[in-house]
């Protein structure tokens, strides 16, 4: 009875990754609504205000990524090794 519940819930996963390989792949083969996705996307942002949080997120990209890199310098920059520091104090 084990060995039967052992193999059926087998076959299920197997099933299960089978189905959903096969909607990811129909997924990412469907170049032709990805545009169409997207251009109705830019046409609502494009109805929202100027001052519209995520329209400004959406429109800004260049500046995040430049944000980014700028950020990333820092934390790289603060985690480099340092020259030890010379104790200019003398002991009496």
């Amino acid at each position: 009875m084990k060995k039967w519940m052992i193999i059926v819930a087998g076959g299920a996963a197997a099933v299960g990754a089978v189905v959903t390989a096969r909607n990811c792949m129909s997924m990412c083969s469907a170049e032709s609504e990805r545009p169409t996705m997207w251009d109705k996307m830019r046409a609502h942002m494009e109805e929202m205000p100027e001052d519209f949080p995520p329209r400004i997120m959406f429109d800004n990209t260049q500046a995040t990524r430049e944000n980014t890199e700028r950020i990333l310098d820092l934390l790289n920059r603060r985690d480099a090794p340092r020259e030890p520091e010379l104790l200019t104090e003398v002991a009496v």
